[in-house]
């Protein structure tokens, strides 16, 4: 079955006992409720972990408009960007829509706002699934409990999908890139 954002949205509704839809666009409460919520509600959910299937790497130039003080460049950050992984310099700052920073050049790795449905990991389809029910329940059932059930499985199953979502990636040695700065200092 091909995941989409309806059929998504659908699990999620059937969890709670309601009328599946058929668009975003039908003329139903469910509709225009699912409707309102799944953009703001994926792009939440694709903050909350370094998902691998949402990972980017881009080069970024600075614009030739300069911060005003203390940092050199303004580099835009890409207009699907969501959250920094890494970018690749010691110090730097977002704010707005740019990194300032002290370099000529960022090699940014971050998370994208992934909006194919077919690239997502199995467990984050699980994962939105019990997010769009946790916003969902209250309105539609009236339920606070079914809401809260469904934030209380969300957060098991992000355990859960963020340690395989880890497993999936090689170990990192931080002892070795670290060096104390007041080793030695004492004598």
């Amino acid at each position: 079955m091909t995941t989409t954002k309806v059929s998504i949205c659908n699990e999620a509704l059937n969890l709670i006992g309601a009328k599946s839809i058929l668009s975003f666009d039908e003329n139903t409460e469910n509709a225009r409720r699912c409707a309102s919520i799944y953009d703001s509600t994926r792009k939440a959910l694709l903050r909350m972990h370094p998902w691998s299937f949402a990972k980017k790497r881009v080069q970024l130039a600075p614009v030739t408009t300069h911060p005003t003080f203390g940092y050199r460049h303004s580099f835009p950050l890409p207009k699907d960007f969501l959250r920094i992984i890494n970018a690749n310099v010691e110090d730097y700052e977002a704010e707005g829509r740019h990194i300032l920073a002290n370099t000529d050049l960022i090699s940014l790795l971050y998370v994208s706002d992934q909006d194919n449905e077919e690239m997502w990991d199995s467990l984050f389809c699980e994962c939105m699934v019990f997010y769009l029910v946790h916003k969902l329940a209250k309105p539609i059932t009236g339920s606070q409990a079914e809401s809260d059930s469904a934030w209380t499985k969300l957060q098991n199953m992000l355990k859960q999908a963020r340690a395989i979502n880890g497993q999936e990636r090689p170990a990192q040695d931080f002892a070795a890139d670290y060096e104390p700065a007041l080793m030695g200092v004492r004598y």
